[in-house]
C-alpha cells in the first residue's frame, strides 16, 4: 500500500519536472521571437527612406491671390471698371469728369473706412461682451458674491463700456447709411 501511495505522488512530480522546462522554454522562445520581430521592424522602418518631393515649375500650382502672382495682378478698387480709363479725344470735358471721379473715389474711400471702423467696433463689442460674461460668471459663482463690491464695480464698468461701444456702433452705421449709395458702373455689374 505504501508503494501505491508513493507511486501516486511520484508520478505527477516526475511528469511536472519533465514538462515544466519544455513549457518555459517555449514561452521564452515566443517572447524572444516577438521582441526580435519588433526590433527588425524598427530597423526596417529606419532604413527605408521616404521619397523626397521635388517641387518644379510643372508641379507648382499658383493660384490667383498667392504671393507669387500678386505682382502680376493689378490692384482694383471694388466698383471701378476692369480696364483703366482712357482719355477721350475731347479733352475739354476731362476736368469735370476728373473732379466727379475724384469725388466718387473719395466717397468710396470714406465708405470703406466706415465699414472697417464698423468691423473693428463689432469685434471690440464682442470681446467686451465675452469678458463681461466671464467676469459675471466668476463673481456670481462665489457663495459670498454679495460682499464682493470690487467685482460688482468691475461688472458695472464693463456694462458701461458695452453700452458706449453699442452707441458708437449705431452712430457709425447711421453715418454709413447717410452716405450716398455707391454707383456701380455697368461694366462691373454682372449680366443676367
Amino acid at each position: 500500500m505504501f508503494c501505491r501511495t508513493t507511486l501516486r505522488l511520484a508520478l505527477p512530480v516526475v511528469l511536472s519536472a519533465t514538462l515544466l522546462p519544455a513549457v518555459a522554454f517555449a514561452q521564452s522562445q515566443d517572447t524572444q521571437s516577438v521582441a526580435e520581430a519588433a526590433r527588425r521592424a524598427r530597423a526596417q522602418k529606419k532604413n527605408s527612406e521616404k521619397p523626397t518631393k521635388v517641387i518644379t515649375d510643372e508641379n507648382l500650382e499658383v493660384k490667383k491671390g498667392d504671393v507669387q502672382s500678386a505682382a502680376a495682378d493689378q490692384l482694383r478698387i471694388p466698383g471701378t471698371p476692369q480696364t483703366p480709363a482712357q482719355s477721350a479725344p475731347g479733352a475739354a470735358n476731362a476736368p469735370a469728369e476728373s473732379s466727379k471721379t475724384s469725388s466718387e473715389d473719395d466717397a468710396r474711400k470714406e465708405r470703406a473706412a466706415l465699414k472697417e471702423k464698423i468691423k473693428e467696433a463689432l469685434s471690440d463689442l464682442d470681446l467686451l461682451q465675452r469678458e463681461y460674461q466671464l467676469d459675471q460668471d466668476s463673481v456670481y459663482s462665489s457663495p459670498d458674491y454679495a460682499k464682493n463690491t470690487a467685482g460688482k464695480q468691475k461688472l458695472d464698468a464693463l456694462k458701461q463700456q458695452i453700452s458706449d461701444k453699442q452707441q458708437e456702433l449705431e452712430q457709425l452705421k447711421a453715418k454709413l447709411a447717410a452716405l450716398p449709395a455707391a454707383q456701380e458702373s455697368s461694366e462691373t455689374t454682372p449680366k443676367p
